[in-house]
């Protein structure tokens, strides 16, 4: 019962918040009408291949695009691209070239921070390695050369980055120590430094916990889970009532049986939930998740 009564909390919280502002809100992803079921972001004018995000503001879209460079290994390199929101259009796309294999990108909530996914070796961009978190900072002439996050990295494969406000970074690795493939792991932020990443193993499995979205208030987190008997992948949700967090539910709403969901995200206001479905992007209001 307590748990039904936090969930009925959190639904009134963010659908009354929803209400409240829907006509006033002037951000790229903003409706006029509820959104009960999923509809293609931009008339699926804009596409991904593994990154949502927006900017605090809601007119700077940030998604990935494959490059024409390749690795040694013949692997594609990915690249971080930028639209701007302006009048009802958005812009022609601009590429963020941070010179090394870039993607899934994820801002910090005060725009300040560019987290993402990057498969290039630190000391030599050409060579593959197992995918590590990189950070980019904003400085007045633009994004400044990256760096490989050493207290998160392993040697080990860790991506899927999501920060919340308190700049505690949520990702998955698949370093010992874990229940399956690949698990999710929190480090906080603690006096400017991200601490030792903790295994969060009430919502991990023996199956793999990929793309990850965190609530900026750490309240719940979506993610999806790859099933490697059935070749599935589909979204959940789990919700964190005190310190623990509960059970993961399958978001079935969502989840269809022949596609795969990825790249969760939410909108920096919280009223929207997007999701990448056959590299279209997808939005839906969170409402209808809880």
């Amino acid at each position: 019962m307590r748990y039904l009564s936090y969930l009925l909390l959190i639904y009134l919280f963010i659908g009354c918040k929803h209400s409240d502002n829907r006509t006033n809100c002037h951000a790229s992803y903003c409706l006029s009408y509820e959104l009960k079921t999923p509809i293609k972001f931009a008339n699926g004018e804009i596409t991904t291949n593994n990154g949502i995000n927006f900017s605090k503001n809601g007119k700077d879209l940030y998604v990935s695009k494959p490059k024409a460079k390749t690795f040694k290994n013949g692997k594609s390199f990915m690249g971080i691209v930028q639209y701007k929101y302006d009048e009802g259009r958005w812009s022609t796309p601009l590429n963020i070239d941070f010179m090394i294999d870039a993607y899934h990108p994820v801002l910090s909530t005060d725009n300040q921070k560019l987290f993402f996914n990057s498969r290039s070796h630190p000391d030599s961009i050409n060579i593959s390695v197992p995918h590590n978190i990189w950070c980019s900072e904003k400085t007045p002439k633009g994004w400044s050369k990256p760096r490989l996050l050493e207290q998160i990295n392993s040697s080990s494969y860790d991506s899927y980055p999501s920060i919340a406000s308190s700049n505690n970074l949520y990702f998955n690795s698949d370093r010992p120590g874990g229940k399956g493939g690949m698990d999710i792991y929190v480090s906080y932020y603690d006096n400017g430094v991200y601490q030792k990443p903790i295994n969060i193993k009430e919502i991990n499995s023996t199956h793999s916990e990929n793309d990850l979205v965190i609530d900026h208030n750490e309240r719940f987190i979506i993610f999806n889970r790859y099933i490697d008997s059935s070749n599935e992948i589909d979204l959940y949700i789990s919700y964190k009532e005190g310190n623990v967090w509960k059970v993961p539910k399958r978001l079935d709403k969502i989840n269809s049986p022949d596609d795969w969901e990825l790249t969760p995200t939410l909108s920096p206001d919280g009223h929207y939930f997007f999701y990448e479905l056959n590299g279209v992007i997808m939005q839906i209001d969170i409402t209808e998740l809880h």
